[in-house]
């Protein structure tokens, strides 16, 4: 399994039992963001988030990528949605990313992992769907094993597990020989583009250390939940193959894999997007169901 090129080298239901997705229509296509708010951690590491409180349960809380922020479109429609309906909202910029603090000199996966379970225990309640990019898929599954009490059901959009340590060597293969000889004295790191803007430092001490919260495939991962996972054919960051490996190790027999032939692994077209909303959508009814005792939601109904 490698993380390669991570970088550049409505329809509305008539049924009231079903819950509506944002109509789109010129008149609401205004939207203000809920305010930018600050989870200080230490005197110098700082979270930034936007919570939306809604009325009803569940939260929807997303879980970003490698160095990726939670003003990207597919993070934003989550809160419109959720908005729309009722629900809760949580987003965040992970440490070293957007508005939260950090240096890439100093960062750890396991601040990255802190700063989620940080975000779900002050300011969530209650009942949780997690929706998680990249290798915040690999966040959520950790989180999910630690709090399973918490979590209804997880979305994972082009799943990176496991991905750090592999990318560290794929990008250091590239080197050429006398980059190689400074990174292995430890004179520099290996710089990245970013696709989604900026570069990025991998080091090699951050990547190792990663090994320590790897997901061991080579036997059942437990968890339990609902899982719906999309990911893109074209994702030339994470192979879409691996998903169906994932797919048989994790315990819940409840888990639905998605392939989209045109997609990426930004999964940020607009065809993406729509995809996104609506799974999380039927996410949210089936584990409503569940709740009730039953083992499915209702099939759509047709206005006659």
């Amino acid at each position: 399994f490698c993380f390669s090129t991570m970088t550049k080298t409505v329809s509305t239901m008539t049924d009231k039992s079903l819950v509506s997705l944002p109509k789109e229509s010129p008149k609401s296509d205004h939207y203000e963001p809920v305010p930018l708010e600050y989870h200080g951690i230490t005197p110098t590491r700082r979270i930034a988030y936007r919570k939306f409180e809604g009325t009803q349960a569940p939260t929807i809380f997303y879980i970003p990528g490698f160095f990726s922020t939670m003003d990207m479109n597919k993070v934003v429609i989550l809160e419109k949605y959720a908005r729309a309906n009722g629900f809760s909202n949580l987003r965040y910029d992970q440490e070293c990313s957007g508005k939260s603090t950090g240096d890439q000199k100093t960062i750890e996966f396991e601040h990255w992992l802190e700063d989620a379970m940080i975000m779900l225990d002050n300011y969530t309640s209650g009942k949780v769907v997690v929706v998680a990019s990249s290798l915040g898929c690999w966040i959520a599954t950790i989180m999910a094993q630690r709090r399973p009490d918490r979590i209804s059901g997880m979305i994972f959009l082009g799943p990176g597990f496991n991905c750090l340590w592999t990318g560290y060597w794929y990008h250091y293969n590239l080197l050429p020989p006398d980059v190689k000889e400074r990174v292995d004295k430890g004179e520099g790191s290996i710089k990245i583009k970013m696709k989604y803007g900026g570069w990025g430092i991998l080091r090699r001490d951050f990547c190792e250390r990663t090994l320590d919260f790897e997901i061991d495939f080579e036997n059942p991962v437990e968890v339990d939940c609902p899982i719906r996972i999309i990911h893109g054919i074209r994702d030339h960051d994470v192979p879409h193959e691996f998903c169906l490996m994932a797919m048989e190790k994790f315990t819940t027999k409840d888990v639905d894999v998605i392939y989209r032939k045109m997609g990426d692994h930004r999964l940020i077209s607009p065809m993406d997007v729509n995809l996104i909303s609506y799974e999380v959508d039927r996410l949210i009814k089936h584990c409503d169901a569940l709740k009730r005792g039953e083992r499915a939601a209702p099939p759509l109904r047709a206005k006659l």
